[in-house]
């Protein structure tokens, strides 16, 4: 049984998927614009319905709207509306999606690039990665214990070690399909976004390790092989 709330939050979301002209989209997808203008609008996090939502159908844009909030800087915020706003030129410029409301349908278009900074945050990486590398993984493992196990099992089929496992009932449970499907794309970021995310500190992290390792004999970094006992005849 749903609450007010969340008759609210959909309704909200069919909404926008109507003033961009695309109704034949999943309502998540309405409901994700929706998150991240209101994000935008109060200068914080998802709460309550709206994180609720994210943290089942996108941990990536919830990582990349909490780490925003938690930054206290305007200026992220203002490096998100500067990525939906050169959207929004490109969209006006190709005459690609005349709508009621073309800022939204801007943010409709931006919602993939800010997922894959998201999974770059949630991975602790210093380069954006694609949605990609966050949903394909989970799929491939639900593959490999359908076809039996990565060690061949015996030969695949139905009577390999994976098809016993799950008659047992140890099998996992596969992961509902997610409605929030976005397209893959890779992102570079700004110098402004980097300091925002706080991605910078961690290429200078990394910078000063590598700097730090210390050299092994003739100027090789990193530990030698064993040796012969009694050195060098």
């Amino acid at each position: 049984m749903t609450t007010t709330g969340e008759e609210i939050f959909w309704q909200n979301a069919t909404g926008i998927l109507r003033d961009i002209g695309m109704l034949h989209l999943d309502p998540a997808h309405g409901a994700a614009v929706d998150v991240v203008r209101w994000c935008l609008l109060v200068r914080g996090r998802p709460t309550h319905n709206r994180q609720s939502f994210l943290e089942t159908e996108s941990q990536q844009l919830l990582a990349y709207l909490e780490q925003l909030a938690t930054s206290g800087d305007a200026a992220g915020w203002r490096t998100l509306e500067e990525r939906i706003r050169l959207r929004a030129e490109l969209l006006r410029e190709t005459d690609m999606q005349p709508c009621a409301k073309p800022w939204l349908a801007a943010l409709w278009h931006t919602l993939p690039e800010l997922a894959a900074i998201g999974q770059t945050i949630l991975d602790g990486a210093d380069e954006p990665r694609s949605v990609a590398d966050f949903e394909v993984a989970p799929a491939s493992a639900d593959a490999d214990a359908n076809s039996g196990g990565g060690d061949g099992g015996n030969g695949g089929g139905d009577k390999g070690s994976a098809g016993k496992a799950g008659s047992a009932g140890t099998t996992a449970k596969p992961m509902p399909p997610r409605r929030l499907d976005l397209s893959v794309v890779l992102v570079v970021l700004t110098e402004a976004e980097k300091k925002t995310l706080g991605l910078d500190k961690r290429s200078s992290d990394a910078d000063a390790k590598k700097d730090a390792a210390p050299e092994g004999p003739e100027g090789t970094n990193g530990p030698t092989g064993p040796q012969m006992p009694g050195g060098p005849k």
